[in-house]
């Protein structure tokens, strides 16, 4: 009886936590998406102003822009169509963003239906839990209860580290994918200068399609870590910028034709990518060290009540 009892707390326990956490998480987003869908309507009339200034632009997709410039030198490119390209790169990766945006706005509306009956489950545990602290056949001691509490307090918020390392898990595979990507183009990119032809451009331009896809994956990736590290709302790992990661995407979409263009700036995005790598990992090995923490609280904590139990006390 008494192992059915604990199993229920700790399922209720994750539950309220998973309910705060998605509660608090649609709010951001919600938030996060009107922001998005402001930037997307800005970045539209940015792009209409720009397509007004080029005379004449071939088909206006960037992968045909891209071919048809990749190879040339940088000063051959007139300034109103450089502009163009950017505008559409950076409008976009505001329509997938704020895709995305939207599809986890209705998956975590789907997940809360799951848990919404959260605080009354809680709320009718706790008036059996009084009720079995009084009953003298009960080996549910007052003291046994607060140990069963803070061990599952202490399950749930595991629970939770471990959803933030897996999003960080992710984001670091994107990043990775990215740089193996920018490593590609970059070897290409020597060939190129040193007359590769025909085949090395498209070749290039595939990679460069390759690690734009990346990049976004990786900012959305990184998207969803910081906000699973809100949630953990650690001390810990307070001193941490995760600023920096979440600005990673517009600074790289900023330049990112010409980056593939100029040999050295893919070298600067490479650059780029690593640093904000190195910043995950050193959220994930901070992260690892306080779950570890916390499984060695929650065992002490399992150890003490299985022992006032088999005691009787």
């Amino acid at each position: 009886m008494f192992e059915r009892f604990d199993k229920e707390l700790q399922e209720i326990k994750e539950q309220l936590k998973s309910k705060r956490k998605w509660e608090d998480q649609l709010g951001r987003l919600e938030d996060e998406a009107e922001q998005q869908e402001i930037k997307l309507n800005m970045l539209k009339k940015i792009l209409d102003k720009e397509e007004k200034d080029v005379v004449k632009l071939e088909s206006f997709s960037v992968s045909a822009i891209a071919y048809t410039l990749i190879g040339r030198k940088l000063e051959k490119i007139d300034k109103e169509k450089q502009e163009a390209i950017a505008a559409e790169l950076k409008y976009q990766e505001a329509v997938r963003t704020a895709e995305d945006m939207k599809k986890e706005l209705a998956e975590l509306r789907s997940q809360l239906e799951t848990v919404q009956h959260a605080d009354e489950d809680y709320t009718e545990w706790m008036k059996r839990k009084e009720q079995l602290i009084h009953d003298e056949q009960s080996p549910l001691s007052a003291e046994i209860y607060v140990l069963v509490n803070q061990e599952a307090d202490l399950r749930a918020t595991i629970k939770e580290y471990v959803e933030a390392i897996e999003t960080g898990n992710q984001a670091r595979n994107s990043l990775e994918h990215a740089l193996k990507s920018l490593g590609s183009a970059e070897n290409l990119s020597t060939w190129d200068m040193l007359g590769g032809g025909a085949l090395t451009t498209a070749m290039k331009r595939g990679k460069m399609n390759d690690a734009q896809d990346d990049i976004h994956d990786a900012q959305q990736a990184l998207r969803r870590f910081e906000s699973e590290l809100n949630d953990v709302g650690d001390g810990a790992l307070a001193d941490l910028d995760t600023g920096s990661l979440l600005t990673f995407a517009d600074y790289f979409f900023d330049g990112f034709l010409m980056d593939w263009i100029v040999h050295s700036k893919i070298q600067d995005s490479e650059s780029q990518t690593r640093n904000v790598l190195q910043k995950t990992n050193d959220l994930l090995g901070r992260l690892d060290e306080q779950i570890t923490n916390l499984k060695e609280q929650r065992d002490a904590v399992s150890n003490r009540r299985v022992t006032l139990i088999e005691n009787g006390q």
